[in-house]
Order: structure tokens, then sequence, then C-alpha cells
């Protein structure tokens, strides 16, 4: 238990110090942070929400940040200090499962979700990813007891549903784990021979408890809508995020050109008031745009895109770094562009010294992905098949769309395999001090 104690105490002590320096505000909150806060308050204020956001988002996220008004008595710093108190005790969940899974390591998986510029970073803004990986973290935490532990095998598989759908509560990209899940956590009991009918009931029993946090939302979009969909915000991702992309890098046109061939398409569509029947057309517009594409491109550049994910420095989502002169990815539309413009343009070299000084952490974590999934598969073949699926999963339903808050929910992983290659490598330094 002191052990815990002093891995929460260091986390927050680091959020807390970035807090200091960051010195947040509501008046410097942009794009989705902005979107977050004006309809939070709203919500606390007023106890409401607009129609279109309750369509576009999940609930939970503002019912998160209403209760944190309340409790910071809408403060707007204290607000901030209370998420990075939930972050740090993320941090506490991830050491936790480090723990089950790879003790020797725990302490270096740990340090790297303490340290991690990217839940600093976020820990610090309004958005929905710091609680997301509190609910997330702990449906891990409990699937891995789950199927590690014989004893309490029922509570542990109904905390990780409750945990799961709470996930879902806050951001709908978990919404298809609900099933998917079953199938390994099925098949898993069943190689460790539990009775068949205990994995048909556990089974059940975590579809219908990760149900419960979002049946609400279900219930009231099939009642006026006649959909099971949550929200109605992959149509509006896939036509004005994804296509673009590939259309920029494929086509050789800039993103308002993408956006012109987008628009031009959904032109031959009638688009109705129902958000989701506008969702199901934008999606419709979206496929048939890309079965235009060469399908090797499409893989190539949604591969690339998780890659470089991955890999990308975290603080560049810093403000104070967003503030620096550069030239925006998006506008640009090409990655080899984008990085000339950045070295002829003297007003970007700042940005530029920040990305080539911070890319020192995205070849540690490069070397990583491929130290830790070697350890992982020589210690444990079946972690190393369900890490490997958790990570692909959230890297192809984010696609091609470039940020390094994407690989918010597999951080995680990412930990696991940074804490093993620190641990490794120390490793090799004793052997050669010795010699």
């Amino acid at each position: 238990m002191y052990n815990i104690f002093k891995v929460f105490c260091l986390s927050l002590l680091v959020r807390a110090v970035f807090l200091i320096l960051q010195n947040p505000s509501p008046d410097i909150l942009i794009e989705d942070e902005l979107m977050y806060w004006k309809n939070a308050t709203n919500y606390f204020e007023n106890g409401y929400l607009k129609k279109s956001i309750m369509n576009e988002r999940m609930l939970g996220v503002f019912i998160y940040y209403k209760t944190l008004l309340y409790l910071s008595m809408n403060n707007f710093k204290i607000l901030l200090f209370l998420q990075s108190v939930i972050d740090a005790l993320s941090c506490v969940i991830i050491y936790k499962i480090a723990n089950k899974l790879f003790p020797k390591q725990s302490f270096f998986i740990f340090l790297s979700a303490a340290l991690s510029p990217l839940m600093i970073i976020i820990s610090a803004q309004i958005l929905s990813e710091t609680i997301f990986l509190f609910f997330f973290s702990l449906f891990l935490y409990f699937s891995i007891k789950a199927i590690t532990q014989e004893n309490r095998i029922y509570l542990n598989t109904i905390s990780a549903a409750i945990f799961l759908g709470l996930s879902v509560s806050i951001r709908s990209i978990a919404y298809p784990l609900l099933f998917l899940s079953i199938i390994p956590y099925a098949l898993i009991l069943f190689n460790k021979k539990v009775l068949k009918y205990k994995i048909i009931l556990l089974s059940i029993i975590f579809i219908f408890i990760s149900f419960i946090p979002i049946s609400p939302r279900i219930i009231n979009n099939y009642n006026l809508y006649n959909t099971f969909s949550l929200t109605s915000q992959t149509g509006t991702h896939l036509a004005y995020w994804v296509t673009p992309m590939i259309l920029t890098e494929t086509k050789k046109i800039n993103r308002e050109e993408a956006i012109n061939v987008v628009n031009k398409a959904k032109e031959k569509y009638r688009f109705t008031e129902n958000p989701f029947e506008t969702d199901t057309v934008l999606r419709k517009v979206s496929f048939e745009i890309l079965s235009n594409i060469n399908k090797f491109d499409i893989i190539y550049f949604w591969a690339r895109g998780s890659i470089i994910n991955l890999i990308a420095p975290s603080i560049l989502l810093d403000k104070k770094i967003r503030s620096l002169p550069h030239p925006s990815f998006y506008e640009v539309g090409n990655l080899f562009s984008w990085v000339k413009l950045l070295i002829e343009d003297n007003q970007y070299h700042r940005y530029l010294i920040v990305i080539l000084v911070a890319s020192f952490t995205s070849i540690f974590t490069l070397i990583s992905l491929l130290v830790g999934s070697v350890y992982i598969f020589k210690k444990s073949k079946t972690i190393f098949i369900l890490t490997n699926l958790y990570i692909l999963y959230f890297l192809i339903i984010t696609g091609p769309v470039l940020s390094p808050k994407y690989v918010f929910p597999i951080l995680p992983c990412i930990f696991m395999y940074q804490g093993i290659t620190v641990s490794k490598f120390l490793d090799i330094i004793k052997k050669f001090k010795k010699k």
C-alpha cells in the first residue's frame, strides 16, 4: 500500500508542477477544448445540452465535467487539478496492471506513465481523454484479473464490464469492444479448462452489465432515430478528415480541394434533419470516393498515419509549442511538403528545432515497440496477441488522421513496451559493468 501511495504522489506532483507552469485559463481554450468547456458550463449552469451536441458526443463526458465544476466550485484551475488527480490514479492503475503482468519491470512501466508528456499535457486540457483512460485502464485491470485469477471471476468480470461501459459512455470509439472483447475472453477461459456453461454465463453477464451505462442513450436513439448507433460523428470524421487526408496524399491536392471533392459527391444525395441519416449518407459518400482509390495506397497511408501517431512527439500538443509559427499540416496536406516548408521558411525554424529535439523520444518509442514486443512474445504469447489486437483495434479506428492524442487509448501498452525496454537496457549496462 505504501508503494501505491508513493506512485500516486509522484504522478500527482509532476502534473501539479506542469499545471503551475502552464497557468491555465478558459480564455486560451481552442478547438475541442472550447466546445467541451462551453457546453459543460452550460450544462452545469442551466442543466441542459444542445440537441446537436447530444447527438455528436457522449453524455458521460459532460456529466464528468459538470461534476468537476461542482467539486471545484466552478474554479478552472481547481478543476484541472482534480483532473490531474484522476490522471495520477490512472498511473496507479497502470502500475497495478504492470505488477500483474510484468512485476520485474513494473516500476519502469509506472515511470513511463508518470512522466508521459502526452498524459501530463492532456490532463491540463479540457478533453475527454483523461477520464476515458481512467475508466479504460480499470477495464483492462479487472479483465486481466478475470483471466489470471480463478477466484472472484464473477466479480472481476462484472467490474471489467462496468468500466468498459463507462468508457463507452465517455467516447463511443470503444463501442464495438462491448462485443469484440468477449471473443478473446471466452477463448482464454476455454483454454484454462473453465466449464463451458460458466464461460457462456460469464459472457452473457459481461455483455449485459457493459450495456447498462449506455442503455439510456441506445434506447433514446432508437426511439427518436430508429438506430442503435451512439453518435452521429462517424460520417463527419470519415467525410471531412479521413477522406480528405487520403485524397491530399494520393491526388496531390490541398485540403480545400479535397473537401470540395467530398462536397460535390454529396450533391446527388438528399439530406434530412435526422443527424443519423446524415451520418449514414456521409459514410456512403466517403466509401464511394475511397473505392476509386488504389486499395494499396489506402492501406499504406492508413498504416503510415498509425505509425506516425505512435511515435510522434507528444510535446507538439502543448499549447505553448502550438503557438509557435508553423504551417498547418491539414492545410498543406502532404507530409513531405509540410516538412519542406518547416526547413525552408525561417519563421518556422523554432518549431522545427522543437520537433528535432523531441524526435529523440520518437526514436526511443520506436525501439521500445520492437524490444517490448519481442520480450512479451517470449514471456507470454497470450499477452502478446492481446496487446497487439488491442493496439490494432484503436489504430484502425483512428485511420490516417494525424495527432499524437489518437494513441491515448493504447498508452498502457506503450508504457509496457517502454518500461520493459528501459529495464532490459539497464540489465545490459549491469552485465557490461560486471565484465
